[in-house]
């Protein structure tokens, strides 16, 4: 079969037509054309009773997929399951409840990465482009002529998130040794072990988009919280340390 260009991991829940939306964007904007594998751990949480339906969704757009399929449902266990079997160049870190909303071509993202040595990975932006700044959250990010980079500053704060990316093999492999599976990664990666904060300030990060006025649109969505309320989910505890999924009491 030939080793793939590009690894897509990819943490999901049983929710296999919220998968099958999320891959066929993707599929239809950013993956054409792309030799791909997939490696998805999916989780025993939603309404589906068989966590094997979503691996036959994956594989209706993957010629390979390589699968977990977990009793227990933990998040940052599925995160670290992902991210250690990635042994491509490039992978693309995918939730399963994104949607994306217009092409992005596939080889200028992969020539940023290649031209740039020290940048760990380029983002899809959930957000509004400017002429200058892309807003994310509270902050600014600097259009620096190619892309909008994140400032040196907040590298370790905003560098890594789990919003669609294109990253550097060797990023997800340097860092995935050091996360720890009981905690929330996103959150590891900003107040995480000295060794793996130390990796983290050492790159690079951007989000891809064309500075427009007025601001350009996002490029994804969160298709996610409308199937959480829908079907009476809700991340348990404080959603910024999100472990694991709860059903809401009473529905």
């Amino acid at each position: 079969m030939g080793r793939p260009m590009l690894d897509v991991t990819i943490t999901a829940t049983r929710r296999p037509k919220l998968v099958r939306q999320t891959l066929s964007s993707f599929d239809k904007f950013l993956f054409k054309g792309v030799r791909c594998r997939a490696i998805i751990n999916v989780d025993p949480v939603g309404d589906d009773i068989d966590s094997r339906r979503v691996v036959d969704v994956c594989q209706e757009f993957f010629d390979e997929v390589i699968y977990n399929l977990p009793e227990e449902a933990s998040f940052p266990k599925a995160f670290k399951w992902v991210w250690s079997r990635a042994t491509s160049d490039f992978v693309f870190h995918l939730e399963d409840d994104w949607e994306m909303l217009r092409p992005v071509y596939f080889r200028e993202l992969l020539g940023l990465l290649v031209s740039h040595g020290n940048l760990a990975l380029l983002r899809l932006p959930a957000f509004h482009a400017g002429l200058e700044h892309m807003k994310t959250w509270n902050k600014f990010m600097p259009w620096n002529g190619e892309f909008y980079e994140v400032p040196p500053a907040q590298r370790i704060a905003l560098g890594f998130c789990g919003h669609p990316s294109l990253i550097k093999g060797a990023f997800v492999r340097a860092t995935s040794r050091f996360l720890d599976d009981s905690i929330n990664p996103e959150k590891q990666f900003h107040h995480g072990p000295k060794e793996l904060i130390q990796e983290v300030s050492r790159w690079r990060y951007g989000l891809i988009g064309e500075p427009a006025d007025p601001p350009s649109k996002p490029i994804v969505q969160d298709i996610g919280r409308k199937w959480a309320v829908a079907n009476n989910w809700k991340k348990a505890g404080s959603k910024a340390f999100f472990t694991k999924w709860e059903k809401e009491h009473g529905k």
